[in-house]
């Protein structure tokens, strides 16, 4: 009787400490589009969307994508989940100039030591310039299209914090 009792005991406690522990993301979105400047595809640019949501006083996380020979770019998951949060984004938009990368240096590296020169308008290249966003609704957000204008060329592309 008392080992029936024990039994019992643990499994609840089992149930409760995986319900506990498992993890809830909320509902998710896939998105993509084209990156065009003056009707032009743009390949190789970096398209990061950067959450508006803040949790503990931070800025969420933001989650980027590379765009092909047509412009086309898709973020279909972060991590191990399919997909990203949905939600209001800011869009920021760089061209990383390729020429800048010295011997063993990789473009991450380039960009977060501050010495990484972009290629397009300075108005896509932060989060405090850009005025380009979205707001993604569960599921596939398909044809999140951003028609860069010509503008000042870019400058330092500014480390992410």
């Amino acid at each position: 009787m008392f080992a029936g009792r024990l039994v019992r005991s643990a499994a609840f406690v089992a149930l409760v400490a995986t319900v506990g522990c498992s993890r809830t993301s909320g509902p998710l979105a896939t998105v993509s589009g084209v990156v065009t400047q003056d009707g032009v595809p743009v390949d190789n640019c970096r398209v990061t969307f950067h959450s508006t949501v803040e949790v503990e006083g931070k800025r969420a996380n933001s989650f980027s994508a590379l765009t092909d020979s047509s412009g086309k770019y898709l973020i279909a998951s972060a991590g191990r989940e399919p997909g990203i949060p949905v939600g209001m984004y800011k869009v920021t938009i760089t061209k990383i100039d390729k020429a800048d990368l010295p011997p063993g240096i990789d473009e991450g590296q380039l960009v977060a030591s501050g010495q990484a020169r972009n290629l397009l308008p300075r108005d896509y290249e932060s989060i405090t310039t850009t005025k380009l966003s979205v707001t993604l609704e569960a599921g596939k957000n398909e044809n999140k299209n951003f028609a860069l204008k010509a503008g000042k060329g870019g400058g330092r592309v500014p480390s992410v914090p």
